[in-house]
């Protein structure tokens, strides 16, 4: 008994620190910046980095998702429940205190033995009123710092799922935008297939004509009609995408799909004009919200070590309770109804079995995967945005070249027109000429949708904030 009362004396004199785990995150080695630096960088604009297409209906709908996105309404209620875990783990640390009342009447039974008994004495009655009110107070005394680690631990939690808001919100508006410009690429090619459809048409009819007359071969008009229904079914699979993304962008906005298509209309591609700063990889920590997310999960499971080293040792409680018992509620609040009293206890966890032992084990374990899951983050993050800036500037750069071999070819179709017209180039050529505008405009638009989505992803790379 001895030997245990010194034992215990010992745990008391011991500081909470002395007990509590310790990891901070881990240290990362980062290089000083980026390996794709732009040539030119911009600021973001304050009404939010999408604003920078200049496009109103895209600014209109950004707007609407933010404030109607089903995944963004779940991410703030996650925040709401670890808001509310935050309240509930510091309230455990204060005292706790409850008032109770009771009241009742009874008869007694004068036929068993007491009841005779009793029943003899002088002033007997055999109605017997009780009234009580008392009020309760418990607290227990954090001294090995257990329920301050449970308060960082639900902190923690908490600021992970305010990360985790702003991580929703960066992706609605990257896929909002993403959609939109989906939808302007194929309209814009639908448009253009619908225009080479008609050159296809014009060459098949033409290939049909000349093998009649005999001054061409068949596998002329073979090869003519299967690029007309190449391009027909190319037609089609551009009209599937179209719908799909604007169904996509009816469930982004939290509405059933069906309505983006009168309010988009019609629209060229948008694109962007700048490229925002990147910064260095290490302000990218704490820009992008998954690495701020997994931060703070490394803290929480670090709170949660704590927690269970703390479990370990003795628990302190004070109790008393204060209140008024009386037979009749005339003597209720007389000073001889008061009701007093106090204690202490002390909890000391002797055996368990090997649970506690076992439960800080898997908090450590938590706490290790917790950390692996940080650095797996902030470095995919890193490389993340070093592929997106180098695909932006090379779909950027593709995109014009692709716009000035465009122009290119269309001069040529022009001049070959020309041409049939003065009868100097036949009509086939003329058509032909004018196809291989049509194809190398196809190309261009689609190289101009790549160069928005590059711009796009690198914004959410950078993880840029959704205002």
């Amino acid at each position: 008994m001895k030997h245990l009362l010194v034992g215990l004396s010992s745990l008391v004199l011991l500081p909470a620190s002395a007990m509590a785990a310790s990891a901070p995150l881990p240290a990362l080695v980062l290089p000083a910046e980026f390996h794709t630096q732009p040539a030119e960088v911009a600021p973001v604009a304050a009404e939010g980095w999408w604003t920078d297409f200049n496009d109103p209906v895209l600014n209109s709908m950004v707007a609407r998702a933010l404030a109607d996105n089903l995944d963004i309404a779940q991410a703030a209620a996650r925040l709401r429940q670890a808001a509310a875990g935050l309240k509930d783990a510091r309230g455990q640390r204060l005292p706790t205190l409850a008032i109770g009342g009771s009241g009742g009447i009874q008869q007694l039974s004068i036929e068993d033995p007491q009841g005779r008994i009793f029943s003899r004495a002088p002033g007997f009655t055999r109605t017997v009123e009780q009234y009580g009110l008392r009020s309760a107070a418990s607290w227990e005394i954090d001294l090995f710092g257990r329920l301050a680690a449970g308060t960082r631990m639900a902190l923690a939690y908490r600021d992970a799922a305010l990360a985790d808001v702003a991580g929703a919100r960066l992706t609605v508006v990257a896929e909002v935008t993403a959609a939109y410009v989906n939808v302007r690429g194929f309209q814009a090619r639908l448009a253009l297939v619908g225009q080479r459809e008609r050159t296809d048409a014009d060459l098949a009819d033409l290939a049909r004509r000349r093998v009649a007359q005999g001054i061409a071969a068949a596998t002329d008009s073979d090869a003519a009609d299967a690029r007309l229904a190449g391009t027909r079914a190319e037609r089609l699979a551009l009209a599937t995408g179209l719908e799909q993304s604007l169904d996509r962008l009816d469930v982004l906005l939290g509405r059933a799909p069906g309505e983006a298509a009168a309010e988009m209309g019609e629209g060229a591609i948008p694109a962007t004009r700048h490229v925002p700063d990147p910064g260095s990889p290490a302000t990218l920590l704490a820009a992008r919200p998954d690495i701020v997310a997994a931060s703070r999960l490394v803290s929480a499971r670090d709170a949660g070590v704590a927690q269970a080293i703390a479990a370990r040792y003795p628990r302190f409680n004070i109790d008393g309770f204060a209140g008024f018992l009386a037979n009749g509620f005339t003597n209720f609040f007389t000073g001889g109804s008061v009701q007093l009293g106090a204690s202490g206890a002390v909890s000391v966890p002797i055996f368990t079995g090997g649970r506690l032992a076992a439960q800080e084990a898997a908090a450590r374990a938590r706490l290790s995967e917790a950390v692996a899951v940080y650095r797996q983050t902030a470095l995919a993050a890193i490389a993340e945005a070093e592929v997106a800036m180098t695909a932006q500037r090379h779909d950027t750069e593709q995109a014009r070249l692709l716009g000035e071999a465009a122009d290119a070819l269309a001069r040529a179709s022009g001049r070959a027109s020309a041409a049939e017209r003065a009868g100097m180039a036949s009509r086939i050529e003329a058509l032909a000429a004018l196809r291989q505008q049509q194809l190398l405009q196809d190309q261009a638009l689609v190289a101009r949708v790549a160069a928005a989505q590059s711009a796009i992803t690198t914004a959410r790379a950078l993880g840029l904030p959704a205002a």
